[in-house]
């Protein structure tokens, strides 16, 4: 009995060895609990989502919709269509539209040249409708017209469930004479949470200058003049407002409030070595910064799950991965080496031993290259995944990837060459 009672305690202490060195997935993230319609959080360089909830539900965005407008505004800017120092003129739809004090605009006068400068300003800081609409006659000559581009950047982005219907993200009511026509008249603009994130993507990674004007908590509007005007942010998480954390440092970027979209936020802030893009859209609470209070929870759970890991680097050898043979080459092999850089976002508790590698290799590859492999040719590609986290991106991107290619030439071989090299492998097979 005594023999028994040793062997199972032997036995427990055994399993309990083996538990603990077994292997096991790394922690998924991230779980928390977003108060709102739909949320998202992405990594802003490659677009890995790392949150996301309901986030393919077209809602109303709001004033969020002018990141859409003002990256129209930093194109034409970028391509000499329109200087900063350029001025127009309000027509009397956006006149009128600047008088009514009930949404944020600032004054604009039929008699006064405005810059695009300070149009611009306006319309980041304090979200100015008359100042956006002005700036898109700017680009385009007419609201319909900008709309018409608006649209086009959007299916240029693989975006294709968008509703935009005005370059302000206004209800088409509060528009009266300057509809885009063909539009309802109560419509407004729609858009999913991972499209937003989108169109924030690639206003911070093609114009990152956004970040200079979006972390000004106030500004005055033409000091000086009869039309000056204190513009205060309405991004309330910047450095100095009410709802600014000391943990995240939040920079950017737009917010959106109407009776039918709710309370919304499209924020960012660089921490940990990666910069984050949140979207909240028609945040739940009463609070009057709810919708900041549910990206500061939203910010800091990602912060908390997520770090940046190398997973290749340029001209370097992935382990595993290190060579492919050559059939008929001078030489028998060719080194591989990586095409980029990747970088992946992985759980905190990960680490590079928890990177997985999955090899697809180029048609014709699998087993070995045909004579002769060129300098740079691809032998395949090369995704990254963490143990029990499959990585994500927005539409169907892969910042996870990069090919595997040739990092060198290798020459077919001559026919003595390869006589002799038969001749060495039979005889090696004897033996």
């Amino acid at each position: 009995m005594k023999k028994f009672w040793r062997g199972l305690i032997v036995l427990v202490a055994s399993l309990s060895v083996w538990a603990a060195a077994a292997p096991t997935s790394v922690a998924a993230a991230t779980n928390v609990d977003v108060n709102a319609k739909a949320a998202v959080a992405v990594d802003a360089k490659s677009g890995q989502i790392l949150y996301q909830k309901n986030a393919d539900q077209p809602l109303p965005i709001a004033s969020m919709t002018k990141m859409i407008s003002l990256y129209l505004v930093l194109q034409a800017i970028h391509d000499g269509k329109l200087k900063w120092t350029d001025t127009i003129s309000p027509d009397n739809a956006i006149y009128t539209l600047a008088k009514d004090t009930s949404l944020s605009g600032v004054p604009l006068e039929p008699e006064n040249k405005y810059t695009i400068k300070e149009l611009y300003q306006a319309s980041v800081i304090y979200s100015a409708n008359d100042a956006m609409m002005l700036l898109a006659n700017a680009v385009a000559g007419s609201q319909p017209k900008f709309v018409t581009q608006m649209d086009d950047l959007l299916k240029g982005w693989g975006i294709s469930d968008a509703k935009i219907v005005n370059v302000t993200g206004l209800n088409n009511s509060e528009l009266k004479t300057d509809r885009v026509p063909g539009t309802p008249a109560n419509a407004e603009n729609e858009m999913s949470a991972k499209d937003m994130a989108i169109v924030a993507k690639h206003l911070l990674n093609d114009y990152p200058e956004i970040l200079d004007t979006t972390k000004i908590s106030s500004m005055m509007f033409r000091r000086g003049t009869s039309d000056q005007t204190k513009m205060d942010n309405y991004d309330w998480m910047l450095p100095g407002r009410v709802s600014a954390q000391k943990d995240l440092p939040v920079d950017g970027l737009k917010t959106g409030t109407t009776d039918l979209a709710g309370n919304c936020f499209t924020g960012t802030a660089k921490k940990n070595g990666y910069r984050l893009i949140t979207v909240v859209l028609n945040a739940g609470g009463t609070a009057v910064t709810r919708r900041f209070d549910q990206t500061a929870k939203l910010m800091r759970a990602v912060f908390a799950d997520w770090k940046p890991l190398t997973a290749t680097t340029k001209n370097q050898a992935v382990a595993g991965h290190q060579a492919l043979k050559v059939d008929k080459g001078k030489q028998s092999s060719v080194a591989l080496r990586a095409a980029d850089t990747v970088s992946v976002l992985v759980p905190t508790s990960a680490t590079t031993k928890d990177l997985r590698y999955t090899y697809v290799p180029a048609k014709g590859m699998a087993k070995q290259a045909a004579a002769p492999v060129k300098k740079g040719a691809t032998a395949g590609a090369l995704t990254v995944d963490a143990k029990g986290e499959k990585l994500t991106y927005l539409g169907n991107a892969a910042g996870n990837q990069t090919k595997l290619t040739a990092a060198k030439t290798v020459e077919k071989a001559g026919f003595f060459t390869l006589l002799f090299r038969g001749i060495g492998e039979f005889f090696g097979n004897l033996f």
